[in-house]
């Protein structure tokens, strides 16, 4: 068995491998100039009470009440002074809020007012805000207006420095997210197209169609839930873009494990399955036709979630040594529960940070990524599987018909093979011609020399067809020493001349290797020549110029003389 998948194995790592060392080198950056964090030393009004002094990334030990919606909030910092910037600007992640940016007085950036007044989802979004040449000394105010009930209880402090130096900064700290976000997309592209060519050749193909959507679907989900989007797509839609990718991440869980384990007629898995995809519609519905936002309902997403979690293992366990689950689903199924554990952990520590716990953000990160790439690099095992097992089947398949329709002394096509293109020529409209030929003297080669000589006479004959007739023409043997020929194109060839050379091959063999002579008589005859018969009725207008050849060569030269 590891013998078998070794070459998928191997060829899984060395594809991983090599994309992610391709994100990597091309997303590395350096910074070139000072960055500085601004996360002490805010005041902080909050619908008119003022809160000195104020650390954003703890927020909440300044203002432990919930932030509601319409909820207004200003945040003031001096601006410290960093002589080498050349395109001074500032990093600042808002959430469900919107925000207008002031240096002193002067407005200088403004996001979302329409989607509040509107009533629309606000969500979360880094901005990279342009500051002016002058900015040092001057005061920061980030004006905020509230668009969903607890939108925050800490803030990502914003990031001074220079417009390329801080996003470079960024990329490199998400550069993990950067680079799962990358591959799976990238991966998840690939594969869908390779899954589309063998959907209808392989039938347990559908499993990875849905698992290279699952990895384009998390793709997404992980550089919006990062906000990773904002750098390079800067659009006030990125968050709904995170919900809704996220809340798919169970039907296709469902979806996946139904294909692997092929639960058709389990009725409780169906019931099952249906409450899991039947959430995230249900909570579709509510936002886009009665504007009940996405992140109110987040909670009943999370019991699904977890239900969900517990369905695949259980299912995975049940089912496990079902005889029509294949090894290389298995590890399908097995990528997709490594990805729910991650995700489970995920979610805790989601639950975690609510209470304020100290957790380390880049093990947060490294978890979910590592998820991300086992899943994927189970996918991309499985599709190298069925891909080799298929070209395997598609060998052995080519090996047994050829068995089937070979001569095994010539390599020839055999009578069952010539019946069958016999029986299409009857629907042709082209005009083609029937060889019939029969080797001369075979049976007095085989009294003097014996069978194996004869068999090489045999032999020796269908090299010569091979060579003369070609590739493009049919050559098979249907008898002890009968041979037929079709030639499909027959009005571009010169059939004499194509007989002439067959005949002049044999001499050259005869001159050669003088043990016996080797001569053949021929017959030939068109589909035009038929007018209204079936390639039988050719055929044996062909067959009966043969034996009239056959027998002018007896009278003309005697059986000693073919010998």
């Amino acid at each position: 068995m590891i013998k078998k998948r070794f070459l998928p194995i191997i060829l899984s790592v060395i594809i991983t491998i090599l994309i992610l060392t391709g994100c990597f080198v091309t997303l590395t950056n350096s910074t070139k100039h000072t960055t500085y964090t601004l996360d002490d030393g805010w005041d902080v009004t909050i619908n008119h009470t003022l809160y000195e002094n104020v650390t954003l990334s703890e927020f909440y030990k300044a203002y432990p009440n919930i932030l509601m919606r319409g909820d207004h909030v200003t945040m003031t910092h001096a601006l410290p002074d960093i002589n080498d910037l050349t395109t001074p600007a500032l990093l600042f992640r808002s959430r469900y809020t919107t925000l207008l940016c002031y240096v002193d007085s002067r407005l200088i950036f403004q996001f979302g007012e329409e989607f509040y007044n509107h009533n629309k989802f606000l969500g979360k979004m880094y901005h990279v805000i342009s500051l002016p040449s002058d900015y040092a000394g001057k005061t920061i105010t980030f004006d905020m207006l509230i668009g969903e009930d607890d939108a925050f209880k800490a803030l990502h402090p914003p990031i001074l420095g220079d417009q390329p130096d801080i996003t470079g900064m960024f990329v490199h700290d998400n550069l993990i997210i950067i680079a799962t976000g990358a591959f799976m997309f990238v991966f998840g592209l690939i594969n869908l197209c390779i899954g589309l060519f063998f959907v209808t050749r392989i039938p347990d193909v559908k499993s990875l169609l849905f698992g290279a959507l699952f990895c384009m679907n998390l793709s997404a989900w992980l550089m919006t839930y990062y906000n990773i989007l904002s750098l390079f797509i800067y659009t006030e839609y990125e968050t709904q873009i995170e919900y809704f990718t996220m809340y798919l991440i169970v039907p296709y869980c469902f979806i996946i494990v139904y294909y692997v384990l092929n639960l058709k007629g389990n009725m409780s898995f169906w019931a099952l399955m249906t409450i899991g995809c039947g959430v995230p519609i249900v909570q579709y519905i509510l936002q886009y036709a009665f504007n009940i936002h996405l992140r109110t309902s987040l909670p009943i997403y999370h019991l699904s979630a977890i239900l969900g979690i517990f369905v695949l293992f259980y299912f995975a366990i049940v089912t496990r040594n079902k005889s029509n689950v294949s090894a290389a689903a298995k590890i399908q199924l097995t990528g997709l529960c490594i990805f729910t554990i991650s995700e489970l952990l995920h979610l805790g520590i989601y639950y975690v940070d609510m209470f304020h716990i100290q957790y380390s953000a880049p093990l947060n990160r490294l978890v979910i990524a590592l998820g991300c790439f086992i899943f994927a690099v189970c996918q991309l095992f499985t599709y190298l599987s069925y891909i080799t097992d298929a070209y395997a089947k598609k060998q052995e398949n080519i090996s047994l018909s050829h068995l089937a329709y070979a001569d095994g002394l010539t390599n020839l096509a055999n009578r069952a093979k010539s019946d069958s293109l016999m029986d299409e020529l009857n629907s042709a409209t082209d005009d083609y011609c029937i060889l019939s030929i029969d080797l001369n003297g075979l049976k007095d080669v085989n009294d003097k020399f014996g069978h194996p000589t004869g068999d090489r006479y045999i032999k020796d004959v269908s090299k010569v067809l091979t060579t003369t007739f070609g590739d493009s023409s049919f050559c098979a043997r249907i008898g002890g020493d009968e041979f037929l020929v079709i030639i499909r194109d027959a009005e571009t060839k010169d059939i004499n001349s194509l007989i002439g050379r067959m005949n002049s091959a044999l001499n050259v063999m005869n001159a050669l290797y003088t043990e016996y002579h080797r001569s053949v008589a021929t017959g030939f005859a068109f589909r035009h020549e038929c007018d209204g018969g079936t390639s039988h009725n050719v055929y044996l207008l062909a067959d009966q110029r043969m034996y009239e050849a056959k027998r002018a060569m007896h009278e003309e030269l005697g059986i000693r003389s073919r010998l």
